[in-house]
């Protein structure tokens, strides 16, 4: 786990080197290169943006940013952009399959490395009766969704942990048979 939340420019790079060893970076880029203000991604409940075009100097464009929101203000945090000097529609199709991967390693980094990216509002989640996670998480902004989502789970599952992600802090609660 991160001591820090990751920056936009980390998550980007470390994407963009999961895609290199997977063989998946298309041979016809002209570069990958993340934002030039890497900001910190402080929540995991956020969601992957995108626009493929061609661009108006040429080539292919593919720009990646996420999207979310925190005590109702929206924000928008740009991640970096691939392009190719091609044009074609073969070109294009590339580019929208580096895309798809994209979005699928991004998924998959991140159910892996849920952690490094709760910095902020609080997360509900089941564990078994070890205090392991298991199932799927929730992140809430406030402890009332909280202990909402601690009920519903508790029906399933047998303890939920609510954590404060800012101090990092759990509260277990145990279902009683």
């Amino acid at each position: 786990m991160m001591e820090r939340p990751m920056t936009t420019e980390e998550l980007f790079n470390r994407i963009k080197i999961i895609l290199k060893e997977k063989n998946k970076l298309p041979d016809i880029l002209d570069y990958g290169l993340p934002t030039g203000n890497a900001l910190p991604i402080k929540t995991c409940d956020f969601e992957l943006k995108s626009d493929l075009a061609y661009g108006t100097s040429g080539g292919i464009y593919l720009e990646l940013w996420i999207r979310y929101r925190y005590e109702d203000v929206r924000y928008k945090k740009n991640l970096g952009t691939f392009r190719t000097l091609r044009e074609d529609g073969e070109a294009m199709h590339e580019m929208a399959s580096l895309l798809a991967d994209f979005i699928i390693e991004l998924n998959s980094y991140m159910c892996a490395n849920a952690d490094d990216f709760s910095w902020e509002g609080i997360c509900v989640y089941p564990t078994d009766s070890t205090g392991k996670k298991v199932g799927r998480w929730y992140s809430g902004r406030g402890m009332e969704h909280a202990l909402e989502k601690k009920d519903q789970l508790l029906a399933e599952y047998p303890q939920v942990a609510i954590r404060d992600n800012a101090t990092r802090k759990e509260q277990i609660f145990c279902r009683y048979a």
